[in-house]
């Protein structure tokens, strides 16, 4: 058979297309057909026509499922994971709601995750100045501009694919410990928290590293939280730590049990200090009475003080 001989779809039976063919372990797919396959799906090459036949059917079967998916929380601005906790599911696809048909996003039940972490990639790019002569010269010693991006790495129990992985922010994070950054690092919990049993089934990490937690917490700048939404309705029970067998979808951030706010506490520095001169020490700081307590009416966080919930952004009421 030469290379430019006609090829027909061993799924459709169709005659396919110069530079439409898609090759099988033992015969020949349209594009038309590779198109309706799973967009986690990455081994085509190695997979039979009975076993792409096989995996058609399943995608058939998922339309009919997804047109009963009903998202309640929505992750994400780059790739989007929506979960229907009515359903016990969930589904990652990059379209909004309404405009799957094409993509078809497989459907795929929580029970079947088997871990979820979250993985920040870092970028750094170098920051010249100018010469003498108006050239491009290094700072000595070199300063560097520094990027993020947000990944979170779904393990699921699928006979088509093992892994998911959908990248939450649409544009470039800049600076580690800035408000976008820990928005994002945030939102990455709140995943973690949804998909699984126990919100606890991937450490951050940072480039293979764990993330340093640290840094406050994206509310803690005032700013409300756009995902902390649906999060005052029954699923809004007590953090999942705090019971052997918490509710799957407690929105409170894990992080509220193991970071104190870096903000409520009192400043080290503001000890007193002879200052040389026999005079006496300013102590207003540390005469401000610290707030009480309170927890957030959207997620149910518990706030050490502030006007504002440190998890959520949400204003104190």
């Amino acid at each position: 058979m030469g290379l430019f001989d006609k090829k027909y779809c061993d799924i459709c039976g169709d005659k396919i297309g110069l530079l439409g063919n898609r090759k099988l372990e033992d015969g020949n797919m349209c594009k038309d057909c590779a198109k309706k396959l799973s967009p986690f799906f990455s081994d085509r090459r190695s997979s039979t026509v009975a076993e792409i036949k096989q995996q058609l059917a399943y995608r058939e079967q998922n339309k009919q499922i997804l047109a009963g998916f009903s998202p309640m929380f929505t992750f994400g601005e780059d790739d989007k994971i929506y979960i229907d906790p009515m359903k016990q599911s969930f589904v990652v696809s990059r379209r909004n709601p309404g405009s799957w048909s094409d993509e078809n996003p497989d459907v795929i039940p929580l029970s079947s995750v088997t871990g979820c972490n979250l993985r920040v990639d870092e970028d750094r790019e170098e920051i010249y100045t100018q010469g003498k002569d108006g050239e491009r010269v290094s700072y000595n010693p070199p300063r560097y501009k520094f990027t993020y991006d947000f990944y979170i790495d779904i393990k699921v129990n699928n006979p088509y694919f093992d892994e998911i992985t959908a990248r939450l922010n649409d544009s470039d994070v800049e600076g580690m410990g800035t408000m976008e950054y820990n928005r994002y690092q945030q939102m990455a919990q709140q995943v973690i928290n949804n998909l699984t049993q126990n919100g606890n089934a991937g450490m951050p990490m940072n480039n293979g590293m764990p993330m340093n937690q640290g840094y406050a917490p994206a509310g803690a700048y005032g700013q409300p939280n756009p995902y902390a939404q649906a999060q005052s309705n029954q699923y809004a029970q007590q953090n999942p730590y705090a019971q052997p067998q918490g509710n799957l979808y407690a929105q409170q951030n894990a992080y509220a049990q193991q970071q104190p706010n870096p903000y409520t506490q009192q400043n080290q520095y503001n000890q007193p200090m002879n200052n040389g001169y026999n005079q006496p020490v300013n102590q207003g700081y540390n005469q401000q009475p610290v707030s009480q307590s309170w927890v957030c009416p959207s997620c149910q966080a518990n706030n050490d003080g502030g006007r504002f919930c440190a998890f959520c952004g949400t204003p104190k009421q």
